[in-house]
């Protein structure tokens, strides 16, 4: 029986196991994984064997032992399995089949990228029975969370295997000015022939930037092709107005100084009239020491926070001598304030300086640790009221409030009851006031998060990718711990999306910055290697009989 591309399935009666990774990089190809599947399951059902089919992308089975079920039931749910945006726990399973019992012939469908866990995986697999590894016929491709370097947007495009391949095209995205969502900018990838990484950058005007919202390689439908974008990449515009006219040269008691060398380096600084920087559509305004407002100027500047704006303030003597905000409360200002202010630790007066209390768990800034060495010797005190504290989200250690917000419309106002300078509290000189005006999202991230710096914030899912790389909704997922985002994989619990808390957003991608592809290791010469999509079996003996009856009449 002379046959061409035999059929190397081997034949048994006994329990077969299959699994497949069903992870991101498995959607490309998601397809042909689906029809080679049912003829597994095909031809399983017609030796007779139970089977029992996992997906290593999803959470670990409950069960002590793999549930075997009639290859026809089981086929059925084959219809519904769906490429998860994650990767595969490889080593969890590994473990789980280690522990079980019995005996059972092996059919492993790979994405074809390696991972720490796959020899013990193998391993496990061996133990139990015959390993059949099917792979995919082409690399796979991912990319990096973009960055913005050099006045580019830039992105790693990765791929697992190296060799020729045409110039990849890139798909800026994000909404137009009347929200329909458009292709804001092209950029090629190429790959030297041995490359397994190339750098692929957008150079984008600030209005374009600021409204992408994700990054997708064209022609390559996953999860890990598709990357979202977040505050990172938002170059925010802050409006800067001081109260005092600032002196000719460096200044260090301006009441600006240090903001600006707070800002510079990640936000769009104004410095102009208010008017004028309302005109400008800012994200946020910052009044430093700012007392009473021109009719037209409060109104305008209302109008623009109740749209959605953020306006921080700065105490100073202007804003404490002034009549704003002590007989009624103010718009403008998050609490009613006493008249004049308090001064400690001078020679006219009792105590030593305030220092900081620790930030409370329902605190915005809770996570961040209050530094030991800033004091505060002047403040602007609010007058009590039974809603004060439910504003104060920073606090002195005698209770006092140090810093105070409350909504306006859809936006929000905070006061600092010190100076933005150094002349009331050595609260700007530290670090922590950076830290600050980053959780009040006024500053874009610079540099990449570490755990600490989200350590104590929860995050909730606002949507989420599927393994395709589409954005669906989050369904009934639990909030996360803002240094799981940063130190922990994804998983089934914390699938890559868009993540909020409060106005900051996080893009959780499903590849991290210093993550690189690479192909699955070769496997032990027992385990038999097939390819995804197997040439069809071709019988010649029809064909022989054919010539063999006439020649023997």
């Amino acid at each position: 029986e002379p046959v061409l591309n035999p059929d190397t399935r081997v034949a048994g009666r006994g329990p077969l196991l299959v699994l497949t990774d069903g992870g991101w990089a498995s959607a490309p190809d998601w397809d042909a994984r689906q029809a080679r599947l049912a003829e597994i399951l095909e031809a399983a059902d017609r030796d007779g064997r139970p089977v029992a089919l996992y997906a290593m992308a999803g959470p670990l089975p409950p069960e002590d032992t793999p549930a075997f079920a009639p290859a026809r039931r089981v086929a059925e749910r084959l219809a519904g399995l769906q490429p998860l945006a994650t990767r595969p726990d490889r080593a969890g399973f590994g473990a789980w089949l280690a522990a079980a019992q019995g005996e059972f012939e092996t059919v492993w469908m790979t994405d074809g990228l390696a991972s720490a866990g796959d020899a013990a995986l193998v391993d496990a697999l061996s133990d139990a029975g015959d390993v059949t590894v099917v792979a995919g016929d082409a690399g796979v491709y991912g990319v990096t969370p973009p960055r913005f370097e050099d006045g580019a947007v830039r992105v790693d495009v990765l791929r697992s295997t190296p060799g020729p391949v045409p110039e990849l095209m890139l798909n800026a995205i994000g909404p137009d000015p009347r929200g329909i969502e458009r292709v804001l900018g092209v950029a090629p990838a190429a790959f030297d022939e041995t490359a397994t990484e190339t750098e692929a950058a957008f150079d984008l005007p600030l209005e374009l930037r600021n409204r992408v919202t994700r990054i997708a390689l064209t022609n390559q439908r996953s999860a890990g092709t598709v990357v979202l974008s977040d505050d990172a990449l938002k170059r925010r515009k802050v409006g800067l107005v001081s109260g005092r006219q600032a002196r000719e040269g460096p200044d260090l008691v301006a009441p600006l100084f240090y903001l600006e060398k707070a800002l510079e380096p990640a936000a769009e600084v104004i410095n102009a009239p208010l008017l004028d920087i309302i005109d400008t559509a800012p994200d946020v305004i910052v009044l430093a020491d700012v007392g009473t407002l021109a009719a037209t100027e409060r109104e305008a500047l209302i109008d623009w926070m109740e749209d959605g704006g953020l306006l921080v303030r700065f105490a100073g003597l202007r804003l404490a001598g002034s009549e704003d905000g002590k007989l009624e409360e103010d718009p403008l200002l998050p609490v009613r304030l006493r008249a004049g202010g308090r001064t400690v630790g001078g020679a006219m007066s009792w105590g030593a300086p305030k220092k900081q209390r620790p930030f409370p768990e329902q605190s915005h800034f809770f996570g961040h640790t209050a530094p030991t060495d800033v004091e505060v010797s002047t403040q602007v005190m609010a007058q009590p009221s039974p809603d004060l504290p439910d504003r104060v989200m920073a606090a002195l250690e005698d209770g006092t409030p140090l810093v105070t917000g409350a909504p306006r419309g859809d936006g929000r106002v905070i006061l600092f009851h010190v100076t933005a300078n150094a002349e009331w509290s050595s609260l700007p000189l530290s670090g922590l006031c950076v830290q600050m005006l980053e959780r009040l999202a006024i500053s874009a991230r610079g540099a990449a998060l570490e755990a600490a710096d989200l350590e104590g914030s929860v995050w909730s899912p606002v949507e989420v990718l599927d393994g395709f790389g589409t954005l669906i909704q989050p369904g009934p997922l639990a909030g996360v711990n803002g240094a799981d985002l940063v130190a922990e994989p994804t998983g089934p619990t914390m699938p890559p999306g868009l993540y909020a808390s409060g106005d900051r957003r996080f893009a959780l991608n499903a590849l991290r910055s210093e993550d690189r592809l690479a192909a699955l290791e070769p496997l032990p010469e027992s385990v038999n290697m097939e390819t995804l999509t197997l040439a069809e079996e071709k019988r010649f003996k029809p064909y022989l009989w054919m010539i063999a009856l006439p020649l023997l009449a």
